[in-house]
């Protein structure tokens, strides 16, 4: 590949949200603690986040960075916390991922119930149109 080429593949890449975004194409979660570390860190430094394709469990909590853009396709899925090799909803694990969420997702989380059970189910996944509509930022096309 040229370095031309290479310059444009790159460009196109980190084209998003203002900055070079850590992009996000599929994330299926993991532990809370780590999420929320990563979570501040990123914060800490202003950094971008774009977040495409799939994010679910702990990545939601990236919705409440302040340079976070999202995908109109990506889907946010939604379930409670709970402590490894225990099934059963954390509350206080729920709570500190509900204070990272913007208002009116965390407004959304309380009156669907997206945090009551530890279950992945339909009803409580979110469009990037959807967290779009509800003020999150969309990431910027990329130019041609």
């Amino acid at each position: 590949m040229s370095a031309r080429r290479g310059s444009v593949a790159l460009a196109l890449m980190l084209a998003g949200c203002q900055g070079a975004p850590l992009a996000t194409p599929r994330d299926a979660g993991g532990n809370l603690r780590a999420y929320i570390d990563e979570a501040r860190r990123l914060d800490a430094r202003g950094a971008p986040k774009a977040i495409r394709g799939v994010c679910a469990s702990a990545c939601t909590i990236f919705l409440g960075l302040r340079n976070v853009c999202v995908e109109p396709g990506a889907q946010f899925w939604f379930h409670a916390a709970h402590l490894p090799d225990d099934p059963r909803p954390d509350s206080l694990g729920s709570l500190e991922m509900l204070a990272f969420y913007p208002p009116r997702v965390r407004e959304w989380v309380m009156r669907s119930g997206a945090l009551d059970s530890t279950d992945f189910d339909k009803a409580k996944m979110l469009s990037g149109e959807a967290l779009i509509a509800m003020g999150v930022p969309a990431c910027r096309a990329a130019p041609l």
